[in-house]
């Protein structure tokens, strides 16, 4: 599948690949419908508003019909298994580093539930209502990217798809909490963990301590729950952190570096740009 990206400023004489959103309002389509593909480096998104259709997404089915959320993460296993000719669906795709950049304008507790529930419930049954407002902002995505609006327009459009999503799927989470696994209970103690000390402390282990559980055992559960390795996640809090303090305040980026508690800005500098591509200063200039 090939992604159509279009300028966020139409007045740019010429492109830069930070001008660029890579995203994409095209169909998921599978390369043999008989196997199962390797989803590429992106998030993709399924609403189904028509018809029915079928889906296999890492070894489980699930069955979509007008009103079903399907999420397909990077890197996931799927194929279609059989599709009405009457289905009718919005997709909406975004690929990994544009997704961490869309995060960064929203608070840690809604990205890291949303990610935990997405990752635990890859199909959700959305109401008519519920239906109805992704639909519309999904609606306003297209016709705004389309229209070349500004990078930071079409990222607060994305960061109030989230929040309404994040806002339907708490609901679900608390009426399903007492059902809660003993895999949920490590995941979310570890999200309230790296909120409270992420800060101060990187390493894997000084979770697992917190938690009386190994290294590895803790590794096993967030990588089975998230889709993503305890280490992805614990930078994951930081990056974002540094980004917001870069973005909405005056703070200096050696006093950042300090807040964050790397040994100096050199290193600060070095994680942030490992993580993000760019320098703290270049991210602060965007």
């Amino acid at each position: 599948m090939q992604t159509t990206q279009y300028p966020v400023d139409p007045n740019h004489n010429s492109l830069q690949k930070q001008d660029l959103i890579p995203i994409s309002f095209d169909e998921l389509v599978a390369n043999d419908d008989a196997n199962l593909c390797i989803a590429p480096d992106q998030l993709t998104i399924i609403l189904c508003t028509g018809g029915r259709k079928e889906l296999q997404i890492n070894f489980a089915d699930y069955t979509l019909t007008p009103g079903s959320l399907a999420f397909i993460y990077p890197n996931s296993m799927w194929r279609p298994l059989a599709t009405s000719s009457d289905f009718e669906a919005h997709y909406f795709s975004i690929q990994g580093t544009s997704a961490k950049e869309w995060n960064a304008f929203i608070d840690l507790d809604t990205v890291f539930s949303l990610s935990s529930y997405i990752a635990k419930h890859p199909h959700t049954q959305l109401s008519l209502d519920e239906t109805q407002v992704m639909t519309q902002y999904l609606n306003l995505l297209k016709s705004r990217y389309e229209a070349n609006a500004q990078a930071i327009i079409i990222r607060f459009i994305l960061s109030a798809f989230t929040l309404e999503l994040n806002r339907i799927f708490t609901a679900r989470e608390k009426s399903d909490r007492s059902k809660i696994s003993r895999q949920e209970d490590i995941l979310w103690k570890f999200l309230t963990l790296l909120k409270q000390y992420h800060k101060e402390e990187r390493t894997v282990n000084f979770y697992a301590d917190k938690m009386c559980i190994s290294p590895k055992h803790l590794s096993s559960v967030i990588k089975q729950m998230s889709h993503k390795t305890a280490h992805e996640i614990i930078a994951d809090f930081v990056t974002m952190t540094a980004k917001r303090l870069l973005k909405t305040t005056t703070m200096s980026i050696q006093e950042i570096s300090d807040e964050l508690n790397f040994a100096n800005q050199s290193f600060f500098g070095k994680f942030f740009k490992q993580n993000t591509g760019q320098s703290p200063s270049a991210y602060r200039r965007k």
